[in-house]
């Protein structure tokens, strides 16, 4: 097996498909590892010839590292003459793989365009139906909705129709349109103020300065010791902050804050670890165990009320139960969770660990 291989001065279909051949047909050879994915730039001179992608002009983003700050290029595939096709398409053809879309790889992600005309006029020059659908439902999501599986095929009508219309009042009228709840997304009262994800933690951390400074009704020298990194102290802050504007708030404008915050339904944020808990209009649940008491927070939900009862003995070989009741929607669900029985060899076989889910039991 050779680790690293690339021949650079040959015909990279015929070569591979040969080196290719070569493994098939002899046990003693497995075969390649490819030489190499990016251009190795800080060799400098015949080790820069590798390389299936270069670096492109577009900068993707600013990474801040160490009190400097670096950009973040494109790739660009490098191009393979003798091959007739870039170094990509030579590989993944002699592989048999799917090519690499290379159509918009340094072109602005529609993931991360600012919310607002310019943002619209950036995508839609892009010419690329699957694009636009991506902004225009991260703008749902942005207004607390999310889009089902079965509205797919209306977004993507409603893409191809921004495409072609004027793109001079685009985002207004697509805002507007989208404010009338189409039928084919659901929109979520629940939906809270948080950090976007798609944005690096220096974006977030930047915005929670400024937030910070105009907050009312909470302090941002009280948090809570689970919001415990920038994206969840981010949930903290931005959903209180949001709260305090009132009923006049307007999620694509005052849940933005230059790109750190969108309106997210729960269906977006529940899957995210500890957003949950740090967001505004939690329902605070509190366990005992010998001594330390802990505290959790879960927003709360219209119809939806909860109780929570824990005991346990720390013992050798005991065991504890755990009993959760919920009321949603009409339906009570009783979920009994026991801890493992822990040898009395081991080390922790004093202390209650590691609580299991055994059984749960929905009654009408």
């Amino acid at each position: 097996y050779i680790g690293e291989y690339h021949r650079v001065d040959a015909n990279q279909t015929e070569d591979l498909e040969t080196i290719y051949d070569l493994a098939e047909k002899n046990p003693l050879f497995l075969g390649i590892s490819y030489f190499e994915y990016q251009v190795a730039y800080w060799k400098t001179g015949s080790e820069m010839n590798f390389g299936m992608f270069g670096l492109g002009s577009f900068v993707l983003a600013e990474m801040p590292y160490f009190s400097k700050t670096y950009s973040i290029y494109c790739l660009a595939p490098e191009a393979s003459p003798l091959s007739g096709m870039s170094m990509p398409d030579a590989v993944s053809k002699t592989y048999g793989g799917a090519p690499v879309d290379t159509t918009h790889l340094c072109q602005a992600n529609p993931l991360a365009v600012p919310l607002n005309q310019e943002g619209f006029e950036t995508v839609a020059a892009q010419k690329g139906e699957h694009r636009m659908a991506s902004f225009i439902e991260r703008t749902i999501n942005h207004m607390g909705g999310t889009v089902s599986p079965d509205g797919q095929k209306s977004l993507s009508s409603l893409a191809a129709e921004y495409l072609d219309a004027s793109p001079n009042d685009g985002f207004a009228t697509l805002a507007g349109y989208l404010g009338g709840k189409p039928a084919w997304a659901s929109f979520d009262a629940a939906a809270e103020c948080v950090a976007n994800r798609n944005v690096g933690p220096s974006v977030v951390g930047a915005a929670l300065g400024w937030t910070c400074s105009k907050a009312k009704s909470f302090s941002c020298d009280d948090l809570p010791s689970y919001c415990n990194n920038t994206y969840r102290i981010g949930d903290y802050v931005f959903s209180r902050y949001y709260k305090e504007l009132g009923a006049a708030a307007n999620p694509i404008i005052d849940c933005d804050f230059g790109g750190a915050a969108f309106f997210a339904s729960p269906k977006i944020y529940d899957t995210w670890t500890g957003s949950t808990q740090c967001v505004s209009g939690g329902t605070t649940f509190t366990t005992t165990r010998g001594a330390s008491t802990s505290t959790w927070m879960a927003p709360s939900r219209t119809a939806s009320t909860s109780t929570f009862t824990e005991t346990s003995a720390t013992s050798t070989g005991s065991s504890a139960e755990v009993t959760t009741t919920r009321a949603v929607e009409g339906t009570t669900t009783v979920m009994k969770f026991l801890d493992m029985k822990i040898p009395e060899s081991s080390a922790m076989a004093s202390s209650v660990v590691c609580v299991r889910l055994l059984l749960g039991v929905a009654l009408s």
